[in-house]
């Protein structure tokens, strides 16, 4: 039986998205409508850009000591975040997005020093509860975002709306966050390129995802040099300052959000930690280093 590809293209949670779905039975554009309107409701649930998100009702919330109740969904993700925050011994934070505004365009440092220490006052997840009555902010001013966490849950969720319609061949794109089903309608393989620093300039490997998740974490293109020394953009929720570690990190998992769980806490680890935590990880992946060299099951060195 021939089927037909069909996919649309949009902007959501700050990202562009692409979705691709096979079908035999012409249902290519509801299950797009489908995929789509899965998205728009966790944007509208959880993203910090929507006012009227759960997210931003918590930061309005900051420091009145009024919890603000979680549903179950909402739930697995404060406890999905926990468990990163304890995993990279405290790095990943998703409190310290408040520390981008000291920095121009990442780094290096824009504002002053005792802006960086005030933002510093109001970042570190041990301020944040979470139990049965909810979640509050201990200190007003403190904001957290979780966007990073819902992109790959989003993708999941998107491929498990699609799997229980029966759908064979499905990619779902939202940037750095991949999700997918079997291969692609016509037998092809599923890929994603991957950027690698080269001398003669930027050489793209094309990695085989089918059946599985994938994320990357940091952008190597991004990095700047401090008194000679290399940095991404992650920073230090402890003084603000850039971590010297991992420039970029990908992952491929059976699910997009254990693939982004695990990047996201090599890059908030120092360098050779990180690349000692991924060699026990079990999980195919990539690193560009601060020599801007690649590392990894998936490198191409």
């Amino acid at each position: 039986m021939i089927q037909h590809k069909s996919e649309i293209r949009f902007r959501a949670l700050g990202s562009s998205c692409h979705i691709c779905v096979a079908s035999a039975d012409g249902r290519g554009e509801k299950l797009l409508a489908l995929a789509k309107n899965e998205l728009l409701r966790l944007e509208s649930k959880f993203s910090t850009h929507q006012p009227s998100s759960l997210v931003s009702k918590i930061n309005s919330a900051a420091g009145s000591g009024n919890y603000t109740p979680l549903d179950k969904e909402s739930r697995s993700l404060f406890e999905f975040a926990n468990a990163l925050w304890r995993e990279s011994n405290h790095q990943f934070d998703p409190s310290s997005e408040i520390l981008r505004d000291c920095y121009c365009n990442g780094l290096p440092v824009k504002g002053s020093a005792a802006l960086l220490k005030a933002r510093l006052a109001h970042v570190g997840w041990n301020k944040v509860e979470f139990n049965d009555n909810g979640v509050r902010l201990f200190n007003r001013g403190m904001l957290v975002d979780l966007d990073g966490c819902v992109r790959p849950y989003a993708a999941d969720s998107i491929r498990r709306i699609l799997l229980q319609h029966k759908v064979s061949s499905a990619l779902v794109s939202l940037d750095e966050d991949i999700a997918t089903i079997g291969k692609q309608h016509d037998g092809a393989n599923w890929l994603v390129g991957v950027k690698y620093p080269k001398q003669s300039g930027v050489a793209i490997a094309r990695l085989k995802l089918n059946y599985s998740g994938y994320a990357i974490r940091g952008d190597f293109k991004q990095s700047i040099t401090i008194d000679g020394e290399r940095y991404g953009t992650a920073l230090s929720p402890v003084d603000g300052q850039p971590i010297p570690g991992l420039l970029s990190v990908g992952v491929m998992a059976e699910s997009c959000l254990a693939a982004s769980g695990a990047a996201s806490v090599a890059r908030a680890k120092t360098e050779q930690s990180a690349l000692n935590w991924l060699r026990g990880l079990g999980l195919p992946w990539v690193a560009i280093g601060r020599d801007m060299k690649s590392h990894g099951l998936l490198s191409a060195d």
